[in-house]
């Protein structure tokens, strides 16, 4: 039944799984700005109000309304994650806090004589995306496991070394037919199992700013941001399939995989603010793809099996070191704004991105599969923020603003779509500043344990609360 070892030991020179996929591409491009709790409160669409420090992550420009230096610190981010599971009729709901921050930098103002009103340059960073977050799925499945696709894989490819493949077979949950040592089958395959799947990821995309900009005339205001994106993400997955009576003595197995992302990039920002009329300022900008010339890729992964009688196979695993480039892709945005008297402003922005559009690439492997993927699973995304606020006395402001976003996918396979909504209010003297905010974000998408084909999936609803302060100080 089990192949030679002399067999199994030439597999080990064969090929080995790659944890790298489209879907790391799709993550790493998306943009979920953060910073400063009064960019936050006013739903982030400050594209064309300026004169705040997050806002030269969207538009540039904004650096060139400063006419007063201004350091911002953003020491308190907490942010409360709630997912609600539900798969083949069982729910489940997990609930997690985390705390980071989100902003930190200063921009400097240098006046000038002539048409030329002033020269800023600012520095600082922004959490631009967020990974944390826990969720759960689990439930029972109606004569399909995992072993479906791995007994199927092993059919047509073999059975090589790093592959979860492999782990199945080292682990006696996929032999060969008797009296056919070259056909393969699993005792879990097309039965009826309990699955159950623990997904925690951690970190986010900080990005480091370095702006310059310049105010001509109070009525044209242009500025340039080189932007240094550092990469962080850590994803766990704890799965297990139980069934309710043991299988050729098999009762169930588990996996627990590893993925840890590392990464520095970098891209470009230009942007432009026009202001024919003192109550109205319109404003775009364009953002170069983030290019991450090196992104360092740690795959780990080990499966178990377990006897009817409480013995287990033993842990094997397999572990997987990688480099390869990111080409994110490259996105536009529009702004208006409408001001009323210096006391408040109404906003809005629009933002296009092509996530079909994102790259792959090493000098040893060619991508092409997994940019092919990239090119027919995903497409234009659109954006819509809008925002206010308002003075209600000499120094205290109320702030609320809404965006949407929609799905990155270009099939109905998955929406992803997702709304937010936010509120908050500021305190600010003629040297200080305090903000504080609070985030509403809510999405669906689709979720599948393991089946490339679309079918046996979860539907998971993603709710995300987050309070927001800000200090500073304008000198």
């Amino acid at each position: 039944m089990k192949r030679l070892s002399i067999i199994a030991m030439l597999l080990l020179s064969m090929t080995m799984t790659m944890a790298q996929s489209d879907i790391d591409a799709y993550r790493f491009s998306q943009s979920n700005y953060e910073g400063t709790a009064r960019f936050m409160g006013a739903g982030g669409a400050f594209g064309a109000v300026g004169a705040e420090f997050s806002a030269l992550n969207t538009n540039p420009a904004a650096i060139g309304i400063y006419k007063k230096n201004e350091i911002t610190f953003t020491p308190m981010v907490v942010s409360i994650f709630n997912d609600n599971t539900y798969y083949n009729g069982t729910n489940s709901y997990t609930s997690n806090a985390k705390y980071s921050l989100s902003n930190a930098g200063g921009v400097f103002c240098i006046p000038l004589s002539g048409s030329w009103k002033a020269v800023q340059v600012g520095f600082g960073y922004n959490r631009t995306n967020d990974f944390n977050n826990v969720f759960r799925v689990e439930g029972y499945s109606d004569k399909s496991s995992i072993m479906n696709e791995l007994v199927s894989n092993a059919n047509t490819y073999g059975i090589h070394s790093a592959t979860d493949e492999r782990l199945a077979w080292d682990t006696y949950m996929i032999d060969t037919v008797p009296k056919n040592s070259h056909l393969y089958y699993s005792p879990f395959a097309s039965q009826s199992v309990y699955q159950k799947r623990v997904v925690k990821s951690s970190g986010g995309i900080d990005e480091l700013n370095f702006s310059v900009g310049g105010n001509y005339d109070d009525k044209l205001f242009i500025g340039a941001t080189i932007g240094v994106p550092v990469l962080s993400y850590t994803e766990t997955v704890d799965y297990s399939e139980t069934a309710d009576k043991a299988i050729e003595n098999r009762k169930s197995f588990s996996t627990y995989e590893r993925l840890r992302v590392k990464s520095t990039g970098v891209n470009l920002k230009l942007g432009i603010i026009y202001q024919p009329v003192d109550f109205l300022r319109i404003g775009a900008s364009f953002h170069t793809p983030s290019y991450y010339g090196q992104v360092s890729d740690n795959f780990y992964k080990s499966m178990t099996s377990y006897y009817d009688d409480g013995r287990n196979s033993g842990e094997f695993s397999y572990e997987n070191n990688y480099k390869y480039t990111l080409n994110t892709p490259l996105r536009a945005i529009g702004s208006i704004a409408f001001l009323i008297k210096k006391r408040a402003f109404i906003s809005a922005e629009y933002e296009f991105t092509d996530y079909g559009m994102a790259k792959m690439r090493s000098n040893d492997y060619s991508f092409n599969y997994e940019n092919e993927n990239i090119h027919n699973k995903y497409g234009a995304c659109h954006k819509v923020r809008v925002g206010g606020e308002v003075y209600v006395s000499n120094v205290f402001l109320l702030r609320a603003g809404y965006g949407y976003r929609s799905s990155g996918y270009k099939e109905n396979v998955n929406n992803d779509a997702g709304h937010t909504a936010s509120g908050g209010f500021g305190i600010r003297t003629k040297y200080v500043l305090f903000d504080v905010a609070y985030v509403f974000n809510t999405y669906n998408e689709n979720y599948w344990l393991y089946d490339a084909a679309y079918v046996n999936n979860a539907t998971i609803k993603h709710t995300t609360h987050r309070i927001v302060a800000t200090i500073g100080c304008k000198f």
